[in-house]
């Protein structure tokens, strides 16, 4: 955000929105962010237990880094919330939030894989999906695709200036 005139959002300013998003979807939540934000990943954990969702860690990255993350103590999970990706179709939409990689829209990343119908996810009418980063230059037309193709499947791609920072 080097060209943005100004200061770049507090990382405290992203839980409301968080909040704010969660309390508003009627479906599923599918959360992109980079593997390696543990800080992320525990506001999403946090906003989850606080709303009655569990959550599945989708993506290799995302459950190696968790799981190293949670082994040292970084990494601080509510009790049930943590779910396996399988469990997911045992519990009801409204209940489910999967953490994802691809916020950058790389092309192996999962969210990426299910935007274009490549993944073992489905996304759906109605699911509600969180681009959890910033768009980083030369990025664009990747994450633009991804976006494209989630909507495309019915998703809900909220952003700017509707989330302030976390979306895109």
């Amino acid at each position: 955000n080097a060209e943005v005139p100004g200061f770049t959002t507090s990382e405290r300013e992203i839980a409301p929105v968080l909040d704010r998003v969660f309390g508003g979807a009627e479906r599923r939540i599918i959360v992109a962010s980079f593997a390696s934000h543990v800080h992320r990943v525990q506001q999403v954990l946090d906003a989850a237990h606080a709303h009655g969702r569990r959550v599945a860690l989708v993506g290799r990255s995302m459950v190696r880094n968790m799981g190293v993350a949670k082994d040292l103590g970084y990494l601080r999970v509510p009790d049930g919330v943590l779910i396996e990706p399988k469990a997911i179709d045992d519990l009801p939409e409204d209940q489910v939030v999967l953490m994802c990689t691809g916020s950058q829209g790389e092309p192996m990343a999962a969210l990426s894989r299910m935007a274009h119908g490549e993944h073992q996810i489905r996304v759906g009418r109605g699911d509600t999906v969180i681009m959890a980063s910033s768009l980083i230059p030369g990025n664009e037309n990747a994450i633009y695709r991804v976006i494209n193709g989630l909507t495309r499947l019915g998703a809900k791609v909220p952003t700017k200036p509707y989330v302030t920072y976390v979306l895109i």
